[in-house]
């Protein structure tokens, strides 16, 4: 492509792969992407109810602070690799080429099922919310309304439509619009932040840092925070959305790892910040979540109802929310999308070649669009049956994709510490660079543990965590499908790099 730098070609022949996307992505507009993808300050506003329960607001600060803290030895390891190899495949291509020779085909093939599978279960997860949070909102405006499930479901598939539309008709726009959506992204924060620090009644600093609680059924607070933190981790996992774009961005091996730490960075300080000033706001927690659109998962919006003391103005800051919490969807889209694609295109899905074509008219990977939204549209019928099931689907997003990262990460450790070759890296952490990454593998492992675990007692069949069971059964699936097909047709992309 015209737009390509000469490293971008070079990078692309030593990887061997061919240029097939516009690389119409720069740096503002690739952290753009990034930044609206985490969603993070927007998801801390809406995931805090199960942290609420879990730890209370000292458990919820204080687990962010320290997540932010360690999970970023996990977003530097992310871009020194992104900096390395810049490709579309990301973790199960880093996997490919670093880990030790005999086991680059298994592992890579099983980490891209795995990075497939989170990302299409975020994708609707993120749509999904957005559905009942149009409901949430609609609680606070007409206050006979019920909320049935199946009215979500129908919100949700409107949305995602509007997704698949705009990343595929409008996808040659999506860098200029990323551009509004961040701007959108700061301001409403402000907004907001205003708004409950100006208005809203506060409670002391003691019960905001030092209360901690669990009213989840644990009677050990400790053990209730710490499950608490999973709200905190899932709000600050996205960044290597950034990756999956790298064959659509200029400079890539400078600009993707760039995005990848800056919008970690901002949505990161964003994030604390919206938790102040909202827990701050969080005068009656009984009263949010028992609210109607606290029992649907937002007692944020009934803060907003109580700092304004209008239920209109609360559901016009609630919709603001919503609405670039969609935006964030239609981002996360399209980075879902081009990781099916570039599994694909090695050869690890079923039916790989036809969901590897590229339009030729728009230059998007059209057919992966399609099955993006036909895997969310049908995912998010188990919401209609079952709350804890599609929970916990999500939950099984947020364990495979920390997964992917540690195997990712692993496979570099044992490159570095085997003495061996690694591909030039214009961005790079220096002499700090093992012992982060060593730091890296240890949080990934650590959090996966506790995303494990049930975050209600007593476990009953609809408090249980089936994410674990659920991760069995995707794996077995996959083991299957690699001895009957995978083994022969999966390669790997590790063998089309270049050694010259």
């Amino acid at each position: 492509m015209e737009t390509a730098t000469p490293r971008d070609m070079s990078d692309m022949q030593r990887m061997g792969k061919r240029q097939q996307f516009r690389r119409n992505f720069a740096l503002p507009t690739n952290l753009a992407f990034v930044a609206l993808a985490m969603n993070t300050w927007e998801g801390l506003l809406a995931g805090t109810a199960g942290a609420l329960a879990n730890g209370g607001s000292a458990g919820l600060i204080w687990t962010y602070l320290a997540s932010f803290i360690c999970f970023g030895a996990v977003i530097l390891s992310l871009a020194e690799m992104a900096s390395m190899c810049p490709t579309s495949g990301g973790q199960y291509h880093w996997a490919s080429e670093f880990a030790p020779r005999q086991w680059q085909k298994p592992i890579s093939f099983f980490t891209g099922w795995l990075s497939v599978l989170s990302w299409q279960c975020g994708t609707a997860g993120v749509y999904l919310l957005d559905g009942c949070a149009v409901q949430a909102i609609a609680t606070l405006t007409h206050l006979d309304y019920t909320a049935p499930p199946y009215q979500a479901y129908f919100i949700m598939v409107g949305l995602i439509t509007f997704g698949a539309v705009f990343n595929t008709i409008l996808a040659k726009h999506l860098p200029a619009m990323e551009g509004m959506f961040l701007l959108s992204h700061v301001l409403v924060f402000v907004l907001i932040t205003l708004t409950l620090g100006i208005l809203a009644p506060k409670v002391t600093a003691a019960e905001v840092f030092t209360i901690f609680y669990s009213k989840s059924g644990y009677s050990n607070i400790a053990l209730s925070t710490l499950l608490g933190q999973t709200a905190a981790i899932w709000t600050l996992l996205g960044s290597d959305t950034s990756a999956h774009m790298a064959e659509e961005t200029k400079n890539a091996s400078i600009n993707v790892p760039r995005s990848i730490v800056y919008s970690y960075l901002l949505n990161g300080i964003l994030g604390f910040s919206i938790l102040i000033i909202y827990l701050f706001s969080l005068s009656n927690v009984e009263e949010a979540l028992g609210s109607p659109a606290g029992s649907l998962g937002f007692p944020y919006m009934q803060v907003f109802v109580s700092a304004t003391r209008s239920n209109g103005f609360g559901a016009a800051l609630a919709s603001l929310v919503v609405a670039i919490g969609f935006s964030g969807g239609t981002t996360l889209f399209a980075s879902t999308s081009r990781q099916t694609f570039a599994f694909a295109r090695d050869n690890g899905l079923p039916f790989s070649s036809w969901l590897s074509y590229v339009n030729p008219k728009y230059l998007v990977p059209t057919r992966s669009i399609f099955v993006t939204w036909n895997f969310t549209v049908l995912l998010g019928l188990i919401r209609i049956g079952s709350t804890t099931a599609f929970n916990a689907i999500i939950s099984l997003q947020v364990l495979a994709l920390l997964l992917t990262y540690g195997i990712a990460i692993a496979c570099l450790l044992s490159r570095k510490l085997g003495q061996g070759q690694l591909p030039p890296s214009p961005w790079s952490m220096g002499i700090a660079s093992l012992p982060l990454n060593i730091v890296a593998l240890a949080c990934c492992i650590w959090i996966a543990i506790w995303c494990c675990f049930p975050t209600m007692l007593p476990v009953t069949a609809s408090t249980f965590n089936w994410a674990p069971i659920m991760f069995a059964g995707v794996m077995l699936l996959a083991s299957v499908y690699y001895w009957v097909v995978g083994r022969k047709n999966y390669e790997g992309p590790v063998v089309k790099v270049s050694t010259s």
